[in-house]
């Protein structure tokens, strides 16, 4: 007996096929998604390590010109300058939208630098540390936007795979077993009277 309780009449059969063919039609369209959110996130942890290998370059270089100034001018000196330094960007986020998802896209501006007038100036390895560290945060900036996809890519592949689950081992196989019931039974009374 199926977990379904319809009458067994021609009008519950037809019922039954057609939420069949949507669950169907609906079962083949989340597969296809699916798909394309586990490319899609392949595609981007691929990036996601490029911008890695990147990132650790810029670093190792942004330490050793920091550690450059430091001998030049003192560390002190530096965290001093450093904590001087007015705010050298803007950040700006939109949005695409890709399968239904609206994805963030972080956009780092960059404005020009006006050199702070009460202190000394600056050495030029600190200056260079500060347009190597001006790059890096082009980086985290690109970095933020992939990983952010990532996770939004990932719960949401989450949630289709539920939903697939959920037809596949509930709903389309509770109106296969719903509909067999009704055409026996169907097909039984077509016989009964027949007999009688």
């Amino acid at each position: 007996m199926p977990k379904i309780e319809l009458p067994p009449t021609k009008s519950s059969l037809r019922k039954l096929k057609e939420d069949l063919a949507f669950a169907y039609e609906g079962y083949d369209l989340l597969n296809q998604k699916r798909e394309i959110l586990a490319i899609e996130i392949v595609r981007k942890i691929d990036v996601i390590r490029k911008i890695e290998t990147e990132f650790q370059d810029v670093l190792n270089r942004l330490y050793s010109a920091y550690r450059g100034a430091a001998l030049d001018m003192g560390s002190d000196a530096v965290s001093l300058q450093s904590c001087f330094e007015m705010r050298g960007y803007y950040l700006h986020m939109d949005l695409t939208k890709f399968t239904g998802l609206k994805l963030p896209n972080f956009r780092l501006n960059l404005k020009n630098q006006i050199p702070a007038a009460t202190l000394p100036p600056s050495s030029s390895a600190y200056d260079n540390a500060k347009e190597l560290s001006r790059g890096a945060l082009q980086i985290l900036a690109q970095y933020a936007t992939v990983t952010k996809s990532v996770i939004m890519l990932a719960r949401e592949l989450k949630k289709v795979q539920r939903r697939v689950n959920a037809l596949e081992k509930i709903f389309i196989p509770q109106r296969e077993e719903a509909k067999k019931y009704i055409t026996d039974r169907i097909e039984e009374m077509e016989r009964e009277e027949i007999f009688v």
